[in-house]
């Protein structure tokens, strides 16, 4: 009989390693004396993310286990780009108070409930060549970005609101290749480097 530790399996190495990358910037939203440290693993794990799928090709896999790494994947990334983005974002900077909380937290939801439309979206209707609305690791690497600044609790939530938007449009995104991936990866990294550096 099969069971759920049978799909362990090295080829969503990289997808594990982005989950785990996502946990540490939970731990660390909260730590005092590191404001950089979360960012940088949110970046970190957006980088994970984008090379997991070619990591998991070289492998020999059965269909069922690459059926099984994508859905892994999906689930990990409405995980990491999606809840964890809320929790680093509201321990850095701490919700307002009253009535503006109401409207953070409003943000906050749409921003997750978009995440999660979107990846189920990219389930059903992936496309090899493009994107359809922003990538949830792009959305990540924003956030990566928009904390460099340490912005107010009434600019993250327009931050929210503005990915939420972006990751559910109709516009679409040639998947990045050869300079524009490498451009996607000197983005995270150099996001790395910047916030381990304050």
């Amino acid at each position: 009989m099969r069971a759920p530790i049978n799909d362990l399996h090295v080829s969503n190495m990289i997808t594990y390693a982005s989950l785990a990358a996502g946990l540490a910037a939970v731990a660390a939203s909260g730590a005092a004396g590191s404001p950089g440290l979360a960012p940088a693993l949110l970046a970190v794990a957006a980088l994970a993310d984008t090379f997991d799928g070619r990591f998991a090709r070289r492998f020999t896999r059965t269909d069922r286990q690459a059926r099984t790494g994508a859905e892994t994947d999906n689930l990990a990334d409405a995980i990491v780009f999606g809840l964890v983005p809320v929790v680093v974002v509201g321990g850095i900077i701490p919700p307002p108070d009253g009535v503006r909380a109401l409207a953070w937290w409003s943000a906050a939801f749409l921003y997750l409930l978009a995440v999660v439309v979107r990846l189920g979206f990219f389930a059903v209707e992936g496309d090899e060549k493009r994107f359809v609305g922003l990538p949830t690791p792009a959305a990540a690497l924003i956030w990566s970005t928009v904390l460099i600044w340490s912005p107010s609790a009434g600019v993250c939530a327009g931050v929210f609101v503005t990915c939420a938007a972006a990751m559910v449009s109709p516009v679409a995104i040639p998947r990045p290749r050869g300079a524009g991936l490498a451009l996607f990866a000197v983005w995270a990294a150099g996001l790395v480097a910047w916030h381990l550096a304050r």
